[in-house]
């Protein structure tokens, strides 16, 4: 049985959008796993019948974390709060994996605190799911948990997302890239120069050298790794991109009559598209490197988000990435 510890009060539209998306992960779910949504009292008012109280398990928080709470060390100090307690329960076994789609900086500022790292790993970083032009999924990291890495973090990046897409993902010899200004050896600043070095140089990655901006969406790479600050530059135009472009189609279609019958015709394909390029359909990122399962949704996580979000955290208890990591602590490469 997989157990999932989920913050009940993370998130733009929680906690409603949070049960939502809990009882949907159920209805789709037939195995036995279990939900244990930490929460406040107040949140047992959007629960509407005994079904939904008997197919989850509560765990009452006297507080929880705000969206746009900054942070200090109160946080450390005071633990009743719901992002606290799902750590816990992760920390302590009492779970498999702890999802929240509250403030990402406290989530993993807690997580990494209570839970520590993975012996060898020196920082963690955020990964998510693209969608690419094969009709895969291309594994993009860091987004935003590390902003001045220095080269050994992206190295390990590297290799954490190399691990996991063949793991989670079931990609033979992965293909790996690095983020860069320039697709020669020589382009970039002295830490992407230090870790193609170092890249090159390990045999258990296929790394396929550097990557420019415009092919992250291209299929080429099933890896690519990024210092966090431009990795959240990218993940954010990406998701404007996605927005814009699919309003922008929608208002020209409607624009004539011709436009108007075209969009019916082709509905179903454009429902496709719009999936395709939704983060929503993708979950959340899994936060690499700390010693769990932490899942980090975004915040303007929808139920359907947060269901996917669950389906991601059980896919990834049930193979055998964690293990992988922990296996391959001898040549993490630390200086």
């Amino acid at each position: 049985m997989i157990r999932i510890a989920i913050d009940g009060m993370g998130g733009d539209h929680a906690p409603l959008a949070v049960i939502k998306g809990i009882l949907l992960f159920l209805e789709e779910d037939k195995s036995d796993a279990e939900i244990i949504c930490a929460c406040t009292k107040d949140v047992l008012k959007h629960v509407d019948n005994k079904k939904e109280l008997h197919d989850l398990k509560f765990v009452l928080c006297e507080k929880y974390i705000p969206m746009d709470q900054k942070l200090s060390l109160s946080i450390f100090k005071n633990k009743d709060t719901t992002m606290h307690k799902i750590i816990e329960l992760l920390k302590d076994r009492e779970a498999d994996i702890a999802f929240s789609a509250g403030n990402t900086a406290l989530f993993v500022s807690i997580a990494v605190n209570e839970l520590g790292m993975i012996t060898g790993i020196d920082r963690p970083a955020i990964c998510v799911h693209l969608p690419n032009l094969k009709d895969r999924l291309t594994l993009f990291l860091d987004v935003g948990a590390n902003v001045s890495p220095k080269s050994i973090n992206l190295y390990q990046y590297a290799v954490m997302g190399n691990f996991y897409a063949e793991s989670v993902l079931g990609i033979q010899r992965p293909s790996v890239a690095l983020l860069n200004i320039g697709e020669e050896p020589g382009k970039g600043d002295d830490l992407r120069q230090n870790v193609y070095k170092k890249l090159s140089e390990n045999s258990v990655i296929n790394f396929i050298g550097n990557i420019e901006g415009h092919e992250i969406f291209s299929g080429k790479a099933d890896v690519i790794v990024a210092d966090g600050f431009c990795g959240n530059i990218v993940l954010k135009v990406s998701e404007g991109i996605g927005r814009a472009f699919k309003n922008i189609m929608l208002r020209e279609i409607n624009r004539s009559i011709a436009g108007k019958i075209g969009l019916f015709l082709a509905k179903n394909s454009i429902r496709r598209y719009a999936r395709k390029i939704d983060y929503a359909d993708y979950g959340g990122g899994i936060l690499l490197g700390v010693n769990g399962i932490v899942i980090i949704g975004h915040g303007r996580s929808s139920p359907r988000a947060i269901c996917q979000a669950l389906h991601l955290g059980k896919r990834i208890a049930t193979s055998t990435f964690i293990e992988k990591l922990k296996e391959y602590r001898e040549k993490w490469g630390q200086e």
